[in-house]
C-alpha cells in the first residue's frame, strides 16, 4: 500500500496509524486483565458491570447506565473503556 493510501485510510478512520496502534495495544492489555482476573472479579464485583480503562478498574455498578455515568463523572471516555458484566452463571457479556 502506498504512503498516500495509508494516509487516506488513516484519515477515514479518524486516527493516525500510531494512535490506532496505541489504542489496540491498550485494548489488548485490558482484555488480558479482564480474562486473567475473572475469578477475582467474581468475588469483588458479582453481578455488576465493571469498567476498565488504562489497565485499571475505574468503575463498577449494578447497571450499565450507572457505570457509564461514573466514568463520565471521572472524565473518562466510555467509548474507549472496556466494560464487562461479571456474571456468576458463566455467560459472558463484553462491550
Amino acid at each position: 500500500m502506498s504512503r498516500v493510501a495509508k494516509k487516506t485510510l488513516a484519515s477515514h478512520l479518524g486516527a493516525t496509524p500510531q494512535q490506532m496502534d496505541r489504542e489496540l495495544r491498550t485494548f489488548s492489555r485490558a482484555a488480558k486483565i479482564l480474562s486473567s482476573d475473572h475469578p477475582r472479579l467474581i468475588n469483588q464485583h458479582p453481578k455488576q458491570w465493571v469498567a476498565l480503562y488504562d489497565g485499571k478498574i475505574r468503575a463498577s455498578a449494578k447497571s450499565f447506565r450507572a457505570v457509564v455515568a461514573k466514568l463520565k463523572k471521572q472524565g473518562l471516555p466510555p467509548n474507549e473503556t472496556m466494560i464487562r458484566y461479571v456474571d456468576t452463571s458463566g455467560r459472558k457479556l463484553i462491550l
